[in-house]
C-alpha cells in the first residue's frame, strides 16, 4: 500500500480535517478507501461500513479540545509553567538554572574542605554547564519521539537524585561528576520548554509565552546566588544541596500528578489507540486499518539513534540560521559567565568588603534587569504583529529580532559603566545599576534569539535550540576557567571594558540574523 502523506495536515495543526477521501494514487486491493478524519468523525464512518476496508488517518478536529493549541488560556499557562521550572515549566527553567549557579556561594568553602584550586572548585560550575550543552542533544529528540512528559519527568527525577551524593561527597572529584550529571539532566528545560511553547501555541501567538520562558532564562542564573548566599554562609555548602532535595523533590512529585503532554504526535497516537480499542470492540473491520497522522513518521529505535539524535548537529552545520543564532548567543552567554565571575571580586573581601550573603544580594541588580526588559516586550510584539500583517498573516520570524538592536547596545554600555565604577571609592549601588541594565539587554537578546529559533523551525524548534545552546553552553562552560585570572591580572575596569569592546565587536550579528529568511524547513530536514 501506498503510503499516504496526512502528516502534513499535522505540521500546522490547525488544519482542518476532511471527511471525504483524499486524492491519492490507487490503494492495494485490500484497502478499500483512504481517509483522513477526526476520531468522532473515523468512529461514525467505521460504523457506517462495518465491512469496509478504511484506511482512516487520525487527525485533530479544528476544534478538539485534545489539541493543546485549542486548550484554555489558563490551562495552557499551567502547562508551560510546569515544564519551564524545569525553566512548574518556568519554575522548573528557574529552579535548573538556580542549581547551576548556586554552587558558586560554596566555592571558597568546597574549596578549603577539600583543600582544592580555585581552578579545580571552578569545574563544580563548568561541569555543570557543559552538561547543559550535552544534555538537550540526547533529551530534545527523545522528547519529539517519546514526548515531552517522560523526558521532563525522568530528567528531573535524576536531577532530584544527584542532589544526594553531593550532599554527602568525601571529595572533590564526587563533586565535579555529580555536578556534571545533574547539568546533563537539569538540562531538558533548556529546549524541551521551547518545543511546549510550539505545542501550545501557534507561531504568531508564541509572544508572550516567550516573554516569560526569557525571565526565567535570565532570571534563573543571578537568583541563584541571591539564594544561596546566606545558606552557604549560615548553614554551610552541604546545606544547599539538601535545601535542593526537598524543594525539587516536592515539585518533581507535582510534576508527575499534574503535567499534561502536550507532544501532538504522542496525543494523536494515544487517541488511535483508544479508537483501536472501540471499533475492535464493535468487531468493525477498519479496526486493524486504522493508524494515526504521523505514522509513517514513526521509524522505530533505529530512525531514533541514526537520525533524529544527529538532527541537532545536521541544523548546526547546515542550517545558516543556527550556526549564526549558536555563535551570537554562545558569546552573549560567555560575556554573562565573565561579568558573574566579577562580582566576588568587586564587591567581597577585595572590593567593597561584603560577606558571601551580601555578596549575592549583589545579584539583584542582574535579576531586576530581565523583569523590566520583559515590561518592555509589548512593543516587540506589536511591531512582530504588524510585520505579519504586512505578509498577508504568514509568520515573519526575523522580525522577532527587531528589539535585539536595543538589547545589543545595552550590553556594552553596561560593562563599560559597571568597569570604571568599580572603585571602592564610587558607591557600591552604581555599578549594580549599571548591572541592570546588563540584565535587561541579556533578556532581549536571549530571548530574541531563542524566539527566531523557534518561530524558524516550528515542529523541529527543540533540535533546533539543541544545536544552539549545545555553543551557547561549550562557551559557558570555559569562561569561568579564566575570568577570574582576567580580572586579576587586567584589573576590574580594564577587563570588564575588553568585555564591552568584544560586545561592541559583535553588534552586526544580530543584523545578520535578522537579513535571514527560512524557506522550505520540511522538504530540507525531511525525517
Amino acid at each position: 500500500m501506498e503510503a499516504l502523506d496526512v502528516a502534513s495536515l499535522e505540521k500546522t495543526i490547525g488544519t482542518k480535517a476532511s471527511d471525504s477521501s483524499l486524492d491519492t494514487s490507487p490503494p492495494a486491493a485490500y484497502v478499500e478507501e483512504k481517509l483522513a478524519l477526526s476520531e468522532g468523525e473515523a468512529l461514525a464512518r467505521a460504523q457506517a461500513n462495518p465491512t469496509k476496508a478504511l484506511q482512516i488517518y487520525v487527525c485533530f478536529s479544528p476544534e478538539d479540545r485534545e489539541n493543546p493549541r485549542n486548550w484554555g488560556r489558563s490551562y495552557k499557562w499551567f502547562a508551560l509553567h510546569n515544564s519551564s521550572a524545569f525553566a512548574l515549566d518556568d519554575v522548573y527553567h528557574v529552579c535548573s538554572c538556580v542549581c547551576a549557579g548556586s554552587i558558586s556561594s560554596g566555592a571558597t568553602a568546597i574549596g578549603s574542605e577539600f583543600h582544592a584550586s580555585t581552578e579545580v572548585v571552578t569545574l563544580d560550575l563548568s561541569l555543570y554547564v557543559l552538561g547543559f550543552a550535552l544534555g538537550p542533544l540526547l533529551l530534545a529528540p527523545l522528547s519529539e519521539f517519546y514526548g515531552r512528559n517522560p523526558v521532563y519527568i525522568g530528567s528531573w527525577g535524576l536531577l532530584v537524585i544527584f542532589q544526594i551524593p553531593l550532599a554527602v561527597a568525601p571529595n572533590i572529584a564526587t563533586v565535579i561528576v555529580c555536578r556534571f550529571l545533574q547539568g546533563f539532566f537539569g538540562s531538558a528545560p533548556l529546549t524541551n520548554t521551547g518545543g511546549t511553547v510550539s505545542d501550545l501555541w501557534a507561531r504568531n501567538e508564541s509572544g508572550s509565552a516567550m516573554a516569560v520562558y526569557g525571565v526565567s532564562s535570565t532570571f534563573g542564573p543571578p537568583l541563584a546566588l541571591v539564594v544561596s548566599g546566606y545558606i552557604a554562609m549560615n548553614k554551610g555548602w552541604r546545606w544547599l544541596f539538601w535545601v535542593y532535595l526537598i524543594v525539587f523533590g516536592v515539585m518533581w512529585i507535582l510534576m508527575i500528578l499534574t503535567l499534561p503532554e502536550t507532544r501532538h504526535t504522542i496525543i494523536l497516537q494515544k487517541k488511535t489507540q483508544r479508537l483501536r480499542k472501540s471499533l475492535h470492540a464493535e468487531g468493525l473491520r477498519a479496526a486493524d486499518y486504522i493508524t494515526d497522522a504521523h505514522a509513517d513518521e514513526r521509524k522505530g529505535l533505529h530512525h531514533l539513534f541514526a537520525i533524529t539524535l544527529t538532527r541537532p548537529f545536521r541544523f548546526l552545520f547546515t542550517e545558516p540560521i543556527t550556526f549564526f543564532a549558536a555563535i551570537y548567543n554562545g558569546f552573549i552567554y560567555g560575556l554573562v559567565y565573565l561579568f558573574n565571575e566579577s562580582f566576588p571580586l568587586v564587591f567581597g573581601p577585595t572590593g567593597h568588603g561584603f560577606n558571601t550573603g551580601e555578596q549575592g544580594l549583589c545579584f539583584l541588580g542582574m535579576c531586576l534587569g530581565p523583569i523590566l526588559a520583559a515590561l518592555l516586550y509589548p512593543l516587540q510584539e506589536r511591531y512582530y504583529l504588524k510585520q505579519v500583517a504586512k505578509n498577508d498573516g504568514k509568520g515573519v520570524p526575523e522580525a522577532r529580532m527587531w528589539m535585539a538592536r536595543v538589547g545589543a547596545c545595552l550590553l556594552p554600555i553596561s560593562l563599560f559603566w559597571f568597569g570604571w565604577t568599580s572603585y571602592t571609592t564610587i558607591p557600591w549601588i552604581i555599578p549594580i545599576i549599571a548591572s541592570v541594565f546588563f540584565g535587561a539587554g541579556i533578556y532581549i537578546v536571549i530571548l530574541s534569539i531563542l524566539s527566531y529559533v523557534i518561530d524558524s523551525y516550528q515542529t523541529y524548534s527543540a533540535s533546533a535550540l539543541a544545536g544552539v545552546i549545545l555553543v551557547r553552553n561549550l562557551v559557558g562552560a570555559g569562561f569561568p576557567l579564566f575570568a577570574r585570572q582576567m580580572y586579576t591580572r587586567l584589573g576590574y575596569e580594564w577587563a570588564s571594558s575588553l568585555e564591552g569592546w568584544f560586545a561592541l565587536g559583535v553588534l552586526g550579528q544580530g543584523n545578520t540574523l535578522n537579513k535571514m529568511k527560512i524557506h522550505h524547513i520540511d522538504e530540507r530536514i525531511g525525517d
